[in-house]
C-alpha cells in the first residue's frame, strides 16, 4: 500500500489544485470539494496500522461521483467545457486518493496523469508570473509523488541528480519554447466565476467613483516610437448616448468598421502594444482612432475595439492608432445652427437618423434647459459653445470624489445646488447642454493617462485612472471635450492622490502595504518583473516567432558562404559531445549502483521488496505469485548468492543476462 507520507504529498498536491483552480468553480461546488479532502484526513493521521487505517468504499465513492455530476450538468451547464472537465478530473483524484487500497498501483499511475493535466488547466486559468511560480512548486511536488510512488520503500529523492539532469534539459526546453508552433486554442476558455471589472454598460454619478476605490491594474502599454503627450493619453472604451434621466447607456447600434484606409499625418500615428488583464467583457482600450488592430479584434463606427469573446486572461495586442478627432460617417451632412437663431430661411434639415441617438433627452431639468438656451445664443459654433461651457464650469464648481447624492431633477440639482461632483458628473451636465442646444454628443468612458513604470519604459493603468468625458460633432468630426479640466486642470499632469483632500486619500489608499513606502517599492518591482514576464513570456505569439525565425534564416544564408563540410563537422561535434557526455555519465552512475538495489529497481514493475525481507525471501515471493517464471527466479538467486556472497565477480554479466530473462518471464500469461 502506498504509504501515508506520500499519501499526504498526494493530498496537499489535490488541495493545492483545488485552490489554484478555485476560478473554474462555483462556490456549492468549491465547498463540497473541500469537504471530500477534509474527509481524508481521518485516513492520514489515524492511529491504526496502515492496512486497518479506514478507506472509502467504491460503493460510497461511485454514489457520492453520480450526486455530484448531477448537479454540476444540472446547475453548471452555462460554465463551459473547460471548467466542466477541470470539475470532473479533480473529483475524481479526490475519490480515488480517497479509496487507495494494497492493490493501488495501477490507480497510482493513473492519478499521477490527472494530476499533471490538471496543474496544465492552472496555467491556463491564470497566466501571471506569481502563478507560473506557484504552479512550479507544484510541479515539483507532483514530481516527487510520481518518484517515490515507484521508488523502493525507504527511497529518498535524488535530489542532485534531477538538478543536474534539469540543467542538461534547459536548452531543450528553451529550443521548443522558441520554435514549437503557437496553435489556436482548442476551445474557448469560458467566462470566469469571478465578477467584472473594469467599465460596464451603464453610467450614472457615482459609478466611476467606486472603480475609482480600486487599485487594481487594467493594462500595460509599451509605445513603439516616441511616446504620446499627457493631453493625448484618453483610452477609449465605451460609448454611452442614452439617457433616461438619471444613467447613461450604451447602444447596440454601432456598426462594424475599418480605418486602416483613413489619410493621417505621419506625426499623429503611434504604435503601441496592450497587455490587458482580465476583466470578463469583450471591450479594450484604444487611443483616438484604430488604425491596425489584430484579426481577433473588432472596431465600430464608435471607433471603439472589441474582442470576440469576453476577455478572461491576460491578453496582447499590437495596436496603431491616429491621435486624430474620430470621423463621422461618411457623407453625413450636418451643420449646426443656435437654436434662438433658426429662422424660415436658415432652418436646417431634418436630423438624419444617425444622429437622432445623440440629441435625445428626456423630459425635465428644466433649468439646464435655460441655461443651453442662453449659452447657445452666445456661440456661432459647437466649439464656441463648448468653450461657454467650460467658462461656466470654472465658476463656483468642485472636484470631488465625495459628492452630496443626487435626486430628482438630478441635472438641475447637480449644476444650480452641490456644484460638486466627479468626472461622470461633468461629462453627464455637459453633454445634456449640448444636446438641449442642438449639438449632437455623447460621454466617453475609459482611462486618462497612467503611470510610467521602469524609467518610463511602459504605462501602467489602473482602475483608479478611470475617467468619463464629452465628444461632440462639428464639422463632420467627433471631437473631444473634458469637463473635468475646466474644474481642475491638473487632472491631466497629476495623479489622483494630488488632487484629492486627506480623508479622500485615506479612503483610496486603504490597504496598510500601499502606505509604507518599502513595501509600495517591493510591489512596483514584482509588477515590474510581471510585466515583463508577460511581454517575453506569453507575449511570444506567432508574430514575434515569426521575426526570430526570419533572423535566424538570415544567419543562416550568411553561413552559407562559409565551406558546407567544416560546418557539418561543427554541428556533428555539438550534436554529439552532449551526448557522449550523458551517456559516459549514465555508464559511470550505473557501474557504481549497488547489486541490490539494482536487482530491486529490475523488479518493481512486477513487484516491490519490503525492507524486512531478504532478497532471497523476496525472490521466494515472486516465486509464489508467478508461477511460470520459477526456474528463472531460481537461477537468479543463485547467481545472486554467489556474487554477494562468495564475491565471485565473474558472475555479474550472467546476472545481468538471468534478470533480464526473468523480466521476460514475468510478463509471460500464468
Amino acid at each position: 500500500m502506498l504509504s501515508s507520507p506520500l499519501q499526504l504529498r498526494l493530498w496537499l498536491v489535490q488541495l493545492a489544485l483545488l485552490v489554484l483552480l478555485a476560478d473554474a468553480f462555483m462556490l456549492w461546488s468549491l465547498g463540497i470539494y473541500a469537504m471530500l479532502l477534509l474527509a481524508k484526513l481521518p485516513q492520514l493521521y489515524s492511529p491504526q496500522p496502515q492496512s486497518l487505517r479506514p478507506v472509502w468504499s467504491l460503493t460510497l465513492s461511485n454514489v457520492m461521483a453520480t450526486l455530484i455530476v448531477a448537479a454540476l450538468l444540472l446547475f453548471n451547464l452555462s460554465g463551459g467545457l473547460l471548467h466542466l472537465m477541470i470539475h470532473f478530473l479533480l473529483l475524481a483524484a479526490i475519490l480515488r486518493l480517497l479509496g487507495f487500497r494494497n492493490n493501488e498501483l495501477a490507480d497510482f499511475r493513473q492519478l499521477n496523469w490527472v494530476h499533471y493535466f490538471l496543474i496544465a488547466c492552472c496555467f491556463i486559468l491564470n497566466q501571471s508570473l506569481a502563478m507560473a511560480l506557484l504552479i512550479f512548486a507544484l510541479l515539483l511536488l507532483q514530481l516527487s509523488c510520481h518518484y517515490l510512488g515507484f521508488a523502493a520503500n525507504g527511497s529518498r529523492l535524488p535530489l542532485n541528480n534531477a538538478l543536474k539532469l534539469s540543467l542538461w534539459f534547459v536548452p531543450l526546453w528553451l529550443g521548443l519554447f522558441l520554435v514549437f508552433p503557437r496553435l489556436s486554442p482548442l476551445w474557448q476558455l469560458p467566462l470566469s466565476q469571478q465578477a467584472t471589472t473594469g467599465l460596464g454598460d451603464e453610467l450614472n454619478p457615482g459609478s466611476i467613483e467606486q472603480l475609482v476605490e480600486s487599485d487594481e491594474l487594467a493594462f500595460r502599454v509599451e509605445f513603439s516610437g516616441s511616446r504620446p503627450g499627457p493631453a493625448e493619453l484618453y483610452w477609449r472604451a465605451r460609448i454611452y448616448d442614452q439617457f433616461d434621466g438619471r444613467s447613461w447607456r450604451m447602444s447596440e447600434r454601432a456598426e462594424p468598421a475599418r480605418f486602416d484606409g483613413l489619410r493621417a499625418p505621419p506625426p499623429s500615428i503611434t504604435g503601441y502594444r496592450l497587455v490587458a488583464e482580465p476583466h470578463q467583457q469583450r471591450h479594450l482600450f484604444s487611443l483616438g482612432i484604430p488604425l491596425q488592430v489584430p484579426g481577433d479584434l473588432r472596431v465600430n463606427t464608435q471607433g471603439l475595439l472589441s474582442t470576440r469573446q469576453p476577455l478572461s486572461q491576460r491578453s496582447s495586442f499590437n495596436l496603431r492608432s491616429a491621435l486624430l478627432p474620430l470621423p463621422s460617417e461618411p457623407g453625413l451632412q450636418y451643420s449646426w445652427i443656435a437654436p434662438a437663431r433658426i429662422t424660415a430661411k436658415n432652418r436646417p434639415a431634418k436630423t438624419p437618423p444617425s444622429l437622432a441617438q445623440y440629441l435625445a433627452l428626456p423630459d425635465g431639468n428644466p433649468e439646464t434647459r435655460a441655461l443651453a438656451a442662453k449659452l447657445a445664443s452666445e456661440a456661432q459654433t459647437p466649439q464656441a459653445l463648448v468653450a461657454l461651457i467650460g467658462r461656466h464650469l470654472q465658476q463656483g464648481y468642485r472636484y470631488t470624489l465625495t459628492p452630496p447624492p443626487l435626486t430628482g431633477q438630478q441635472i438641475d440639482q447637480f449644476l444650480f445646488k452641490s456644484q460638486a461632483g466627479f468626472c461622470s458628473h461633468y461629462a453627464s451636465a455637459t453633454s445634456f447642454i449640448l444636446r438641449a442646444a442642438g449639438v449632437p454628443s455623447r460621454i466617453v468612458g475609459g482611462y486618462l493617462g497612467g503611470e510610467w513604470r521602469d524609467n518610463a519604459s511602459y504605462l501602467q493603468v489602473r482602475q483608479r485612472d478611470a475617467h468619463a468625458w464629452v465628444e461632440y460633432l462639428q464639422d463632420g468630426q467627433w471631437r473631444r471635450f473634458d469637463p473635468t479640466l475646466m474644474v481642475e486642470p491638473d487632472r491631466l499632469n497629476s495623479s489622483l492622490d494630488q488632487l484629492l483632500s486627506a480623508a479622500e486619500l485615506l479612503r483610496l489608499q486603504g490597504n496598510w502595504a500601499e502606505r509604507m513606502a518599502w513595501s509600495k517599492r517591493l510591489l512596483q518591482q514584482l509588477e515590474d518583473l510581471d510585466y515583463y514576464w508577460s511581454r517575453w513570456v506569453l507575449g511570444f505569439d506567432t508574430d514575434r516567432q515569426q521575426d526570430l525565425l526570419a533572423t535566424l534564416k538570415q544567419w543562416l544564408q550568411q553561413l552559407q558562404l562559409l565551406d558546407w563540410r567544416f560546418l557539418m563537422k561543427i554541428l556533428l561535434v555539438l550534436l554529439t559531445l552532449p551526448l557522449l557526455l550523458l551517456a559516459l555519465r549514465h555508464w559511470q552512475q550505473r557501474r557504481r549502483q549497488p547489486i541490490p538495489l539494482w536487482l530491486q529497481q529490475q523488479l518493481l514493475p512486477f513487484a516491490r521488496k519490503s525492507p524486512e525481507l531478504t532478497m532471497q525471501q523476496f525472490l521466494r515471493q515472486l516465486s509464489s505469485s508467478f508461477p511460470q517464471a520459477q526456474d528463472e527466479i531460481r537461477a537468479v538467486d543463485e547467481s545472486y548468492q554467489r556474487l554477494m556472497f562468495a564475491e565471485e565477480t565473474t558472475v555479474l554479466p550472467q546476472l545481468k543476462r538471468q534478470t533480464k530473462q526473468l523480466r521476460k518471464a514475468l510478463r509471460r500469461p500464468t
